[in-house]
């Protein structure tokens, strides 16, 4: 029987190759890293919710006002599964396709675990915080009226007060970068420039989704994007180049078809 291709659920921009989203890109450079079909249905913020319910994708997280529901989820019409969370969608795109290459070996999942949490507060954060302001026009109308009511909300104040131009954006960029420093730090000695050496895994995805956020957000002649191929002896340049070959985005269509 003909595999079908799965399907990608994700949230666009305005950019030429609409994704954006590191958390987003995560669950897409698996799906390009080991290889398997699948298609893009792009889904805007406030339509989230109402999509995730209507498929049976799991929330993955609790608010206040309930259940919180977010992209990316990965839908497979081979198996019936919907899966929610970069992380879980690794682990079972390994399970489920088990002749592509594999993320999270067998081991790792503890690594792999930590590894997202931590680098999450130590670089993706920060450069949030960096990029919040930008984010806003990057995004169709109504996803961008959503992200900054929310986000606002969220810091209880405005976005552009949150990491404005001047000693405090540069301060919160200054500590990314040595969060990446940080990560250096943990790669094996001497065996390769994978997060395990010369083994690629879901923590390497974790970081070239955040390189290339700070490409697709700054642009290749920025500042910040000599700062982070610069950072560590051009250590991240290297591993940049080394995956790229992951990094591209189907034409993919809008709405659930």
């Amino acid at each position: 029987m003909t595999q079908q291709p799965l399907i990608l659920y994700d949230i666009p921009s305005t950019t030429p190759e609409k994704a954006w989203s590191p958390n987003l890109w995560k669950a897409r450079l698996a799906l390009n890293a080991k290889g398997i079909p699948y298609r893009t249905v792009w889904v805007e913020y406030p339509d989230i919710a109402d999509l995730c319910k209507r498929i049976g994708a799991e929330h993955t997280g609790m608010r206040p006002n309930g259940p919180h529901y977010t992209l990316p989820v990965v839908q497979d019409p081979n198996t019936g599964a919907i899966v929610s969370d970069s992380f879980k969608i690794a682990q079972y795109l390994d399970k489920t396709y088990p002749d592509t290459i594999r993320l999270v070996p067998d081991g790792t999942a503890a690594f792999q675990a930590m590894f997202v949490e931590t680098t999450t507060y130590k670089v993706m954060f920060l450069m949030y915080k960096t990029f919040l302001e930008k984010i806003v026009p990057l995004l169709n109308p109504r996803s961008s009226e959503y992200f900054r009511r929310t986000r606002e909300a969220f810091f209880g104040v405005k976005i552009e007060e949150v990491a404005p131009p001047g000693p405090a954006r540069d301060e919160t960029w200054k500590e990314m970068l040595d969060g990446l420093s940080l990560v250096t730090k943990w790669e094996a000695e001497g065996k390769g420039i994978f997060m395990m050496g010369e083994t690629v895994s879901f923590a390497d995805i974790v970081m070239l989704a955040l390189l290339h956020w700070v490409k697709i957000m700054e642009g290749v002649e920025s500042k910040e994007w000599k700062d982070v191929m610069g950072t560590d002896d051009g250590r991240w340049a290297k591993f940049y180049q080394a995956l790229e070959k992951w990094i591209w985005v189907d034409e993919g269509s809008y709405g659930d078809k």
